[in-house]
């Protein structure tokens, strides 16, 4: 072969290689096929992925949308106002078809055991009742649905899921609407990411709506995914604006080790929750996690803690740890939580069950207490003191 000819094949590769370069580099849609591809075969082995050594599928159906049953123990090392440590059982069930939750906890202050007292929620509204306070026993209707579903998973989303789905998604990305913005994303490692928007129009993606267990939208569904020069997802945001205006769902990182929950509430409120995987830990689940509530009076609560799961034995263990609440950046309360989790059939009427009666209780409206909670504990406590004598004996 002449050097003519090695020559004209050198420049045909070298064409070939731009061209396909340029596929990369400047067709969008191109781009998210790659990130798909790289997600299955990079992210999904990463241990600092979000879901890693997970089954989402059972962790769905059999926990977050089943009925439960949950005993362990819990330690308050410090209460606002309650200069004692307080440790106690907690033991409690879950029905997502009755729309009910119970949680009863028998406390003991230093060598005193105190008595009982019951958290207990339904539908929109949450009840306190304590016995312990000298019978007291409130409902706080939230105007919010506590008993939200996850999908239904009806495959996990494994690399063997999407091995299964080549041409569906290869389909699927020819047939949605992908355009390049201007918008770029810093991860917490400096790594600069490209916007891409995603338009899902209404009747495409019927097999990632029947995976996740769902009817198909009947609308279109908006996302926007972040690529770094090498087509790796550093984050994806899903738009649920159309549900609720300006809530969206973030997964973020690396390896996507991170989701961010954001809701605009009623009266200007909001509420952001986050849970980021600790992935040195390596024998366990374990999680780093925020929930801030913001009210419209410019009150900041916040709860952090940290989480650890895992399914030895009989359902799952869970363990809540270095848990902090504060109001204002104050501590108001600490403590942990340690115990086990199990789908259970057929449960019993929960609030029966536990022995509540709701009818008891003084419903007051959350706004009521969000406006002045500090009046509210206020009273709560000195009714209590009042009624109690290992209070007065306390203090």
């Amino acid at each position: 072969m002449n050097k003519k000819k090695i020559g004209v094949i050198i420049v045909l590769i070298l064409a070939i290689v731009a061209l396909f370069k340029a596929e990369f580099d400047f067709n969008p849609s191109v781009r998210v096929l790659a990130s798909v591809i790289d997600f299955s075969e990079s992210t999904l082995k990463s241990p600092d992925y979000l879901a890693y050594n997970i089954d989402l599928k059972d962790l769905f159906r059999n926990y977050a949308n089943s009925d439960l049953e949950y005993s362990g123990n819990a330690y308050i090392k410090r209460l606002k106002g309650f200069p004692y440590s307080i440790t106690g059982s907690v033991s409690g069930q879950r029905s997502s078809s009755q729309r009910k939750f119970s949680c009863k906890s028998n406390l003991d202050v230093l060598v005193l055991n105190v008595g009982e007292m019951g958290v207990y929620a339904e539908n929109e509204t949450v009840y306190l009742d304590a016995p312990i306070l000298g019978d007291i026993s409130y409902g706080f209707d939230t105007g919010n649905n506590l008993f939200l579903q996850a999908p239904n998973l009806n495959n996990d989303l494994n690399k063997e899921w999407f091995h299964n789905n080549k041409r569906n998604i290869l389909n699927f990305v020819r047939n949605i609407e992908v355009s390049k913005t201007e918008s770029k994303y810093i991860d917490e490692d400096g790594t600069e990411s490209s916007e891409y928007k995603i338009v899902i129009p209404k009747g495409e993606g019927n097999f990632i709506w029947q995976m996740l267990g769902m009817d198909a939208p009947t609308h279109d569904i908006t996302c926007y995914l972040y690529l770094d020069s090498h087509n790796h997802t550093r984050k994806i945001t899903f738009d649920l604006s159309y549900k609720t205006k300006g809530a969206y769902i973030s997964v973020y990182g690396k390896n996507c080790n991170t989701i961010e929950m954001y809701a605009p509430l009623p009266d200007g409120e909001t509420v952001i929750a986050t849970i980021k995987r600790n992935g040195k830990n390596s024998y366990t689940n374990s999680f780093t996690n925020n929930i801030t509530y913001t009210t419209n009076k410019g009150v900041i609560y916040v709860a952090d803690f940290n989480t650890i799961i895992d399914y030895a034995g009989e359902g799952m263990n869970f363990e809540a740890t270095n848990i902090k609440i504060s109001e204002n950046k104050a501590i108001v309360a600490e403590g942990y939580v340690k115990g086990n989790v199990a789908p259970v059939d057929d449960l019993d009427d929960i609030f029966e069950t536990a022995g509540f009666d709701k009818n008891k209780a003084t419903v007051i409206d959350w706004a009521t207490i969000k406006n002045d909670t500090a009046s509210f504990v206020s009273d709560v406590i000195s009714q209590a003191r009042k009624n109690v004598e290992v209070f007065n004996l306390l203090n």
